[in-house]
């Protein structure tokens, strides 16, 4: 079986994946992007709204967003292994490296490196609902692809996703939408567009099988109750966890010694684009540091 080595195994090819993988390229070292998918660019891919938060872009969607980030770390010779997924991880007190088992096509192989970098983003939270044509979860692109005509939709949760999806199913003509909230969470300018009696606050009764909430009848259920992260290496070495996200210090280093988590795995301040990029920065110049207090001596050594 073949076996690779690089300085920094990053796990997922997200915003946060990807800035730390240009800047350890940029700093001289190499960083491999193994992404599950089939392309790069996370989330972002199955967004269908205007990315107007990054400064000195504007892009049209979240998707033409994911095609620059794609276009550039392409641009850079950056390694990447698409449709592909961790097996299993191990250190090698010996090395003092970690020694990954990957599967990309159903075949094998290694790679050692010194850092981990998880970058593998959160999936939505389900509240217990069964994901179907007429019970969607989290944003995204099914969201847009969903025929609302003449339907009553219930909208369960209270923070951004819940609010402004509001505004985007009351373009498409329904029967109805009322938001379910326990509480509000979602910014202001979001909250002051709902209409009048379109918003419940407080505790509420859901029946998923017959999509009733409050014993009100639905043709249509939309769960936003946020997010959690996605860990694919916690059977192996398990990381410390808080509500569902990886926990790190400043320099995002995990409760493991030489592995990171960036970006939303580990529930970044304010999660988007802007921060997850900010947290592979951060990763990529610590692990940097620590290469060089081993590279610099031994080439004076050398000298």
């Amino acid at each position: 079986m073949k076996k690779f080595h690089c300085d920094a195994l990053i796990l997922g090819g997200g915003s946060a994946g990807c800035s730390c993988a240009l800047w350890l390229k940029h700093l001289g070292l190499k960083g491999l992007i193994v992404e599950k998918s089939d392309k790069l660019g996370g989330l972002q891919n199955y967004s269908p709204y205007p990315n107007v938060w990054i400064l000195g872009r504007n892009y049209s969607s979240g998707k033409a967003f994911a095609r620059e980030v794609t276009k550039q770390i392409e641009g850079a010779n950056i390694p990447i292994r698409f449709n592909t997924s961790i097996a299993d991880l191990s250190f090698d007190e010996e090395k003092k490296n970690f020694r990954a088992s990957l599967i990309q096509n159903k075949k094998k192989f290694f790679i050692e490196t010194k850092f981990i970098v998880l970058a593998t983003g959160v999936s939505p939270r389900n509240g217990g609902f069964e994901p179907s044509s007429d019970v969607l979860i989290g944003p995204g692109d099914h969201i847009e692809r969903a025929d609302y005509r003449k339907k009553s939709v219930a909208i369960l949760g209270g923070g951004d996703n819940a609010f402004e999806n509001y505004l985007f199913i009351k373009k498409k003509k329904p029967k109805n939408v009322k938001i379910f909230a326990r509480n509000v969470r979602a910014q202001f300018p979001f909250v002051k567009k709902i209409k009048r009696g379109d918003l419940k606050v407080g505790q509420y009764v859901v029946d998923s099988h017959e999509k009733r909430i409050n014993g009100e009848g639905f043709d249509i259920v939309v769960v936003m109750y946020g997010w959690q992260g996605v860990n694919p290496i916690q059977n192996m070495v398990p990381l410390k966890m808080l509500n569902g996200f990886v926990q790190t210090d400043e320099h995002r280093r995990t409760s493991q010694e030489g592995i990171y988590a960036v970006g939303e795995v580990a529930q970044a301040s304010h999660p988007c684009c802007v921060t997850a990029m900010a947290d592979g920065i951060i990763a990529a110049k610590d692990i940097q540091m620590r290469i060089d207090k081993i590279r610099i001596p031994v080439e004076l050594k050398l000298k």
